[in-house]
Parts: C-alpha cells; structure tokens; sequence
C-alpha cells in the first residue's frame, strides 16, 4: 500500500497493461509516471526513480477484518465464474509472463513469502513456516523485525525496538501474543495490558509476494526460515 501523492500532488493509478521483471506495473493520472508495484519505484517517465511511500498495513482475510472493523466499507465487484488466473495460481513452474523462473534456489520460486524492508535492506519469510510457528524474528539490516500469522493467510511485521530495548513476543497456546507481561495485539501493535499497557510497536511494511518475484527485486535479500 503506498501514498497516493506525487511530485506534491494527490492522483489516483490505474493498472498499465505492462509488466517488469514479471511484476504489475502501476501509473499514476497526474503524470503518467509508470510505477512498479513490488519496489515503488518510477521506472518511466516524468518521476523516473523517485520511490512512493509505503503505507504499512495488515494481509488478512474479510472475516478477521470485518469482525475488528465492522463499519468497514468495501468496493464490491460483479461476481466472476473462475478466473484468468486459476491455472496461474494452481501451478508451480508457471512464474510470470516470461517462464524465466527463479533467479534464487532457496525456495521455490511460487511459494508465497512475507517480505520486509528497512534501512536499505531486505528480508522474507516463508509465509507456510510463519502459519506453522505464528511468529518468527530476524533481522532487516540493522532492525530487529517481528513477523506474526494473523490468519490462515494475513501477516504483519513489527519493528521489535521500544525504548531502545528489543522486545522479545512470544506467542501462547491459545493464539493470543504477549511480552514482559503484556498483551499485544497483532494487528494495531499496541500493548492493552501490564508494565508496557499504553506503549506500541512500529509497524513495518510488509508485502506478500512469490519468492522468485522477491528475489527478482531483492537479490540476496535475507530468508528467515525459522525463530533466530
């Protein structure tokens, strides 16, 4: 999720039709700049190589997000019958327009990862390894990061500093997540309870993304596979 301003002034994007390095390519009205989705960055025309900032925001599913803002409203699209995509999505060696396939053997290029980036560094987990532990820590460069399952699909990623100290989160058996006695909720940041009630954590942007997509714009980006 980025801020819609550019060069000053608010403008709304439309989908280009294009793609780079096998990822969608945005363009706002304003200045027909074309945009890549994955990195924010303007790759053609009048704002070439300024970056849109990013807007740190949770993945999850309707139902979880329904029942923490029931007054949520969303843009309903006319139902589909299947989709142009369902055999995309369903393959494992299909990967992007090109077939290029992936650029980094760590993982499978069309598995699904978490990816975090701070301080001119990057890092990913595997989102099927974040579901099965419900929270990993690693590194960012120099930012001690939090990733959290929030659902079946949903993700968030916290930056662990408060107060100049690392937070260490743990979760619990019953879902729930705490730290040095307080509870945390996952999906604002914030402590509601104990010694640190009233304090939160930064959020940090965090993208769900295929690996070798990641990989095509992160090379050598770091890979959180379990707790550090």
């Amino acid at each position: 999720m980025y801020v819609r301003t550019v060069g000053g002034k608010e403008t709304t994007f439309g989908v280009s039709g294009a793609l780079w390095r096998d990822s969608l390519v945005m363009y706002d009205r304003e200045s027909e700049t074309y945009w890549s989705q994955v990195n924010a960055t303007g790759i053609s025309g009048e704002h070439t190589g300024d970056v849109l900032t990013e807007i740190p925001s949770v993945v999850t599913t309707w139902g979880e997000w329904k029942d923490l803002h029931p007054e949520t409203l969303v843009l309903e699209k006319p139902a589909l019958e299947g989709s142009l995509y369902d055999r995309y999505f369903a393959s494992a060696e299909a990967m992007g327009a090109s077939g290029r396939g992936a650029s980094d053997d760590r993982l499978p290029g069309k598995d699904l990862v978490v990816g975090v980036r701070a301080g001119g560094a990057a890092s990913a987990v595997p989102l099927v390894t974040l579901r099965k532990e419900g929270i990993l820590t690693g590194m960012v460069g120099d930012t001690p990061v939090v990733w959290l399952s929030l659902s079946e699909q949903g993700a968030a990623a916290y930056d662990r500093r408060l107060d100049n100290q690392v937070i260490e989160l743990q979760r619990q058996q019953d879902g729930s997540y705490t730290a040095a006695g307080s509870a945390f909720d996952p999906t604002t940041g914030d402590f509601s309870s104990g010694p640190l009630a009233g304090q939160n954590l930064q959020r940090l942007p965090a993208m769900r993304v295929y690996w070798y997509s990641w990989t095509s714009f992160h090379p050598g980006t770091g890979l959180v596979r379990a707790e550090e």
